[in-house]
This record gives structure tokens, C-alpha cells and sequence, in this order.
């Protein structure tokens, strides 16, 4: 089961910005007897998702495109009725097109196999996210577990079946931030410069948008897209006093929103397998409308473009690793981990190689899959240290953490690691200790 990341999620449960209410003794007992009767529901997602991987060996995406109409036809969100949109344009258009609820809380499963139909995201990336916004900003430990892709929802316990009183209210993907959501993205802003970090603004999509100009249908290739990452690191850098690129939220989670859409959002064809990502496809994805001169934003109306067909190639974990690394060799600063210092342009990164264990082992970072062993290294020592004395006593997450190191460690050939420490402390307290970013917001993710 390739759960990577996810038991980074498991002891932050129980810190405020994720609940707003806390479980009893009762409450706990209680989960674990449902547990033990009905069985852990990320088991039957196992089998779910063995049966999709054999399914794709003989499945061709090229005999039509993805369906926009009939049941898949747009419906924009009634956010009166509660409906909920967030900062992932891609999630926003497969609730509008059905593909995932339209009310925007969905479940675990739902938006593993969406993003893997819809986009052609591998099954291992798309797992790793679905669990990230479940553990994170949603109800984990529900019987099917799931997220909102936006804020709190007032159905967001019953439609995930928390019936138990255990998290309290889920906060959405909106609630997400230096976990999941983090500062220098495409076209948001940084959280602690506005305090809204969801919501696109016309002046960063158009700088994006721009940087095609000279193309006559536009042509937002990888090498404008590692670009524009780079611009915007650097933005952040010069605006924003507490701007923090932590090393999952800024060097993993903040340049796959560049990447995704570099490589998810592109319309392929059998002429042009490797697809093309145009000015129209880009405004249809982030909910633009207009003519050049005249674009206006529609917040929460994303859509899949018309005549459009995903990717032949499931695009997995081992290619995104590779794209980072190629990036970070033309843009460096993409690889730092740190932060401003409270002020403007006082950026100061972690320097790798003052850890004094675990690294020596692992070689050169950015070589094979180093990058992602380092992680999973990070992982392997943050997790059982700063799980809860609540959280500790479910067997279900705990059983599920233990379960998910093991499989991508094998996988992709880890070499056995000391836990990451500088000056004696593990490196997860030394980011949160010197990096305001990390500290304000309490996750040094």
C-alpha cells in the first residue's frame, strides 16, 4: 500500500487547527470496538485499488475524450447550499463535472480513482494525496474516511460517518496550510500576507499567463512552468516576513502545483502523445472567462476543457520525483528548506549537510530515488515522536502507520537510515525552532 506521506498525519490529530473538539475515553474505547467488529476500511481500499492498477493495463485513453456532458455536464457550485470549493483547480473541476461529489466532501476513495480516471495521476501518487487531505484536513478515522476540497462543511461527520464524536469538525483543504496548501504557489497568496491562500488572484494568473505571450495559442511547457516556480520563490522571498518552504510542503507539495498542471493539464492526442497545455485549457482549468484584454475570474467555476483527453501514460511517483530533480538542477533555490526571518529578503535555509546522521548514508540527495528516501526519512523519525497520547491509543491509524512505511521503503530500495538530527535535536524541532513560518503556523512540514 503506497502511503508514503501519510504518517506524517497521524500526530497532528491532535493539534487545534485541525479539530475543533477532542474525544473521550468513551469515544476512543468505543471507535476501536467498531474497528475490531467491521474491519479497517483502508483494507478494502487496498484491494480497490490492486484491482484499478491490473484494470489500466487495458485501458485506452485515446479512443475519446473525457466525458463533459449528461451526468458529467458543468454544474457550478451553489456555495448558499453550502457547496464547497478550495485552492486545487483540478479537485474544483471534477466536483463541478460530477466526477467526484459536487458538494466537494469526498471520500478517500473517490478522489484516488477521479484523479487517476480523470487526469491519468498514477494510483501511487493519487493515494498518497487522497490520504494527505484525509489525515490531514478530514476524518481519517471514519468509516469512509474523506475530506472537504474546501472549508469546514456542516455535513462534512455525517456524510463521513462520524458518528462516534472522535475529530470534531474537519477544516477542508482550506485549513491546510505548511501541510498540504504552502506560501510562493502559482496564483494564490501566501496565507500570512492576505489570510487567504485559496483564492486565485488575477495578478499572479496573468503573470503566469503572460509568460506565453508570443506563442499565438499559448504553450505552458515545463521549462515555462519551472520558471514561473522559480518567480514566484523568489516573490514570496521579497513580500512575505514569514514566508516558509518547509521540506514537504515547499520542495514536494508546493512545486507539484507547477508540475501537476505542467504535465496533468495538458490536451494529448495519438499525433501529439506528450499533449500541449494552451492559453484556453489554462483559463477553463482555473475558472477564467473572457478574451485576452477582458478575462474575468469565477470563483469555484473550474472546468475540464471540451474535446480534451487525459494522458496515455499514468503519471506516478518515480516521474515526479525526476521532475523535481530536474528543475532543482536548473533552478537551485527550489531545493532549499527554510524561511524568511521575520522580515522581507532574510531568507536562511537548513543546510543539509550539517545534519549529523542519516544523510551520510543516503549520498547525494538529488540523485536516483534519494530525494524521496530522504522523506520518507523525515517521516520515519516525525511520526511515532510527536503522536498524541489520544491519537496513540487508536489501533487502526497506528496499524496503518506502520503499514505504510514499509511498502515505499522496499519499493524503491531505501537505504537504512539514522534518524536526521543538527546539534543533537531531530531535524523537525530545529526547523520549527528557527524558521517563523514554521513556528506560526506550529506545523514545520
Amino acid at each position: 500500500m503506497k502511503l508514503s506521506i501519510l504518517p506524517f498525519a497521524l500526530p497532528l490529530l491532535g493539534l487545534d487547527v485541525f479539530v475543533n473538539a477532542f474525544p473521550s475515553a468513551e469515544n476512543i474505547a468505543r471507535f476501536n470496538a467498531e474497528q475490531s467488529h467491521k474491519g479497517c476500511p483502508y483494507s478494502q481500499l487496498q484491494a480497490e485499488l490492486k484491482h484499478k492498477r491490473e484494470k489500466r493495463l487495458f485501458f485506452d485513453t485515446m479512443k475519446k475524450p473525457i466525458e463533459i456532458t449528461g451526468k458529467h455536464a458543468f454544474v457550478p457550485p451553489n456555495f448558499e447550499a453550502g457547496d464547497q470549493r478550495g485552492p486545487c483547480p483540478g479537485l474544483n473541476a471534477l466536483a463541478n463535472h460530477g466526477y467526484i461529489p459536487h458538494n466537494g466532501v469526498v471520500t478517500t476513495a473517490q478522489v484516488i480513482f477521479a484523479i487517476n480516471d480523470v487526469y491519468g495521476m498514477g494510483i501511487d501518487l493519487a493515494t498518497i494525496l487522497g490520504v494527505l487531505g484525509t489525515v490531514w484536513v478530514g476524518n481519517p478515522i471514519s468509516l469512509t474516511p474523506g475530506f472537504s476540497i474546501g472549508g469546514p462543511h456542516n455535513q462534512s461527520e455525517n456524510i463521513l460517518n462520524d458518528l462516534l464524536g472522535l475529530i470534531g469538525t474537519p477544516q477542508g483543504l482550506i485549513g491546510s496550510h505548511n501541510m498540504i496548501e504552502s506560501d510562493s504557489s502559482n496564483t494564490r497568496d501566501d496565507l500570512y500576507s492576505t489570510g487567504n491562500a485559496h483564492t486565485l488572484r488575477m495578478d499572479k494568473f496573468m503573470a503566469w499567463y503572460n509568460m506565453s505571450s508570443e506563442h499565438p495559442v499559448g504553450d505552458y511547457n515545463m521549462d515555462i512552468m519551472a520558471r514561473r516556480a522559480a518567480d514566484r520563490f523568489q516573490e514570496s522571498k521579497h513580500e512575505n516576513p514569514y514566508f516558509y518552504y518547509g521540506p514537504l510542503t515547499g520542495l514536494i507539495n508546493r512545486n507539484a502545483g507547477y508540475i501537476f498542471p505542467g504535465r496533468l493539464f495538458r490536451n494529448h492526442s495519438r499525433e501529439n502523445p506528450q499533449g500541449s497545455l494552451t492559453k484556453n485549457i489554462v483559463k477553463s482549468f482555473y475558472g477564467i472567462y473572457g478574451e485576452d484584454g477582458n478575462l474575468e475570474y469565477k470563483e469555484g467555476w473550474e472546468r475540464i476543457p471540451e474535446n480534451w483527453y487525459r494522458t496515455p501514460v499514468d503519471f506516478g511517483l518515480i516521474q515526479f520525483n525526476l521532475d523535481i530533480i530536474d528543475w532543482v538542477l536548473k533552478y537551485p533555490e527550489l531545493a532549499s528548506i527554510g524561511g524568511n526571518m521575520g522580515k522581507v529578503d532574510t531568507f536562511a535555509g537548513l543546510d543539509l549537510g550539517n545534519l549529523t546522521q542519516g544523510i551520510a548514508n543516503l549520498g547525494h540527495v538529488f540523485e536516483g530515488n534519494n530525494l524521496i528516501c530522504f522523506l520518507l526519512q523525515i517521516v520515519k523519525g516525525f511520526a511515532p515522536n510527536s503522536l498524541s497520547s489520544t491519537i496513540a491509543t487508536l489501533e487502526a491509524p497506528l496499524k496503518l502507520l506502520t503499514e505504510a512505511l514499509s511498502v515505499p521503503l522496499l519499493d524503491l530500495n531505501c537505504p537504512a537510515l539514522a534518524d536526521l538530527t543538527k546539534g543533537g535535536k531531530p531535524i523537525w524541532e530545529v526547523l520549527q525552532l528557527e524558521f517563523p513560518g514554521a513556528k506560526k503556523g506550529g506545523i514545520p512540514l
